[in-house]
């Protein structure tokens, strides 16, 4: 493992911030992340996981006890209905056929069924969901529902307390909402006749209950209608708005560090700053901000259907370079194209060969960060530097080959030797086959048929047609890459034909383009007869 002493990393600077708070409050620091399961939570959502995760690692590491929590609001009301849902396998369903959703708008996520009927809740399915993706990539925080600390009366002393403040509660929500007054009261009662949330209007701190009339929760610029109730429940069977609601469950796992997006550090964030000191009496934790990312140029949506979850991640590409993405800087906004994954892959695989000193040679700040980045990275470190088939490569042999095949050719060419070669080679041929399938369109190779290969020799000079067809006959003996490309630039040099010349003409035959993969490979994978066949 690398050292994270003095180290320059955002997470382990974080770290050492943490450590100090918890030192000087002489306790065990919580570090705790949240979601609302709201339907399948997208790759962006995971910010909040990783910006939380990675400070907690790098705590643990520096020998320091730490906790690490997952909140779910699944007590939060539907707001909407998603474009799409995915089910337990991770596959996606047009929501559509789940129309009978809509009649559950603004009532609380863990009292909507879940529309595949195997969870029992609507709630309990995305957390699911969530969860397993998260333990895929080797990250388990301590799962807490919102709605069984309401149960538990964990919320209650807080509820209390903005109760007991209701004007100084109203002004600072009044100073923040524009559309809110002095004498608003921020929580919301679950209605026991039609379950939708809705505003109270007075509250009974000795019998510890709250009075309110079912008219309707605003959400989203729509209205979940009520049904007119009117009468008083206990405060346990309702909830704290957000702005409260948050501020409260730091409180409750004395929280010391929490990271959130920007979208929250102009509203919730500055709720929390007041709230926290002036009505709970505590400390606000650590802060971080992270910046959101795009996914091909396109701000994910649920609502428009462009979101990924980390399941459908990892279909693409490992876990580990896929976690290395969240370990870059977090204050810079990114864009992941997935039609070029493969830059992605092979820049985590440049820190791994620097871990081991394997890279180039770089500065010795980027180095040392590129080495870090890997470290926060990796579940668990390996005890020598791996070998892997580079993703593009491993792109183009899996579309020409089955897997057995082409880790044949693999060990054929000297590319891989172990059985941890292989199963690390496997691995990245199957990843590296679906990315090509559902993004890699400008990667594919199509193989040309004799008359394909016919059609574009006619299209070539005299002196490629003539190269092609010495170079064909060359093919009758196996040369290994250094023995061909000798003989390449003899037969270059007899027809008086420029080497790239050659290279465009061999390609445009064989595959339809410019260029294409190591030429001595392709032959490999192809055979020789084939290629010979094609250009003779």
């Amino acid at each position: 493992m690398q050292s994270n002493q003095h180290s320059l990393h955002w997470a382990d600077q974080l770290a050492e911030k943490i450590i100090e708070r918890a030192h000087r409050e002489k306790r065990v620091p919580n570090v705790k992340c949240q979601q609302t399961p709201s339907g399948g939570k997208h790759i962006g959502n995971l910010n909040d996981v990783m910006r939380a995760y990675f400070p907690y690692k790098s705590v643990v590491e520096k020998g320091e006890k730490c906790t690490f929590v997952h909140t779910i609001d699944d007590r939060d009301p539907l707001k909407d209905i998603p474009a799409k849902f995915a089910d337990l396998d991770a596959k996606w369903h047009d929501s559509s056929q789940f129309a009978e959703l809509k009649k559950y708008l603004g009532r609380p996520l863990v009292r909507v069924p879940d529309p595949f009927g195997c969870c029992s809740s609507y709630a309990a399915h995305f957390t699911t969901v969530w969860m397993a993706g998260l333990k895929m990539i080797g990250v388990e925080p301590e799962l807490h529902s919102v709605d069984t600390l309401y149960k538990a009366g964990k919320f209650d002393p807080y509820i209390k307390l903005v109760f007991e403040n209701r004007e100084k509660a109203g002004k600072i929500v009044s100073d923040l909402q524009t559309t809110k007054d002095a004498t608003y009261v921020p929580f919301d009662a679950i209605c026991p006749q039609c379950g939708v949330l809705s505003n109270i209007d007075d509250f009974d701190l000795k019998g510890r209950k709250v009075h309110f009339v079912c008219g309707g929760k605003a959400i989203k610029k729509k209205k979940a209608e009520g049904c007119g109730y009117e009468g008083w429940i206990a405060w346990g069977e309702g909830k704290l708005q957000w702005r409260f609601e948050w501020p409260a469950l730091m409180c409750i796992f004395n929280t010391t560090f929490e990271p959130f997006g920007k979208d929250h550090a102009e509203g919730s964030w500055k709720s929390v700053l007041r709230i926290m000191p002036e009505i709970f009496k505590r400390e606000p934790p650590i802060p971080f901000m992270y910046e959101f990312f795009l996914v091909n140029g396109e701000k994910m949506s649920a609502s428009k259907g462009n979101v990924y979850i980390v399941q459908d991640m990892l279909k693409i590409m490992e876990p580990e370079p896929f976690k290395f993405y969240y370990v870059k800087r977090p204050e810079k906004q990114r864009d992941l194209d997935l039609s070029k994954v493969f830059q992605l892959v092979d820049e985590f695989d440049e820190s791994e060969k620097a871990y081991f000193g394997k890279g180039e040679e770089k500065s010795e700040n980027r180095e040392e960060n590129a080495k870090r980045m890997y470290d926060l990275a990796m579940s668990e470190i390996p005890k020598k530097c791996p070998n892997r088939v580079s993703f593009s490569f491993a792109a183009q042999l899996a579309q020409l080959l089955t897997v057995d095949k082409a880790v044949k050719t693999l060990k054929e060419l000297g590319h891989i030797s172990t059985s941890g070669d292989v199963a690390l080679a496997k691995r990245r041929l199957a990843v590296a086959k679906v990315w090509i399938e559902l993004y890699g369109k400008e990667h594919r190779l199509n193989v040309s048929t004799v008359a394909e290969a016919n059609q574009h020799k006619s299209l070539l000079s005299s002196n490629q047609q003539g190269a092609l067809s010495d170079f064909a006959t060359a093919l009758a003996s196996a040369m290994n890459e250094s023995a061909q490309m000798e003989q390449i630039r003899n037969i270059c040099k007899k027809h008086n034909l420029p080497v790239s010349d050659f290279f465009s003409a061999v390609y445009s035959t064989l595959i339809n383009k410019p260029r294409g993969p190591k030429l001595h490979t392709l032959v490999s994978v192809l055979g020789r007869e084939k290629v010979a066949s094609l250009l003779a």
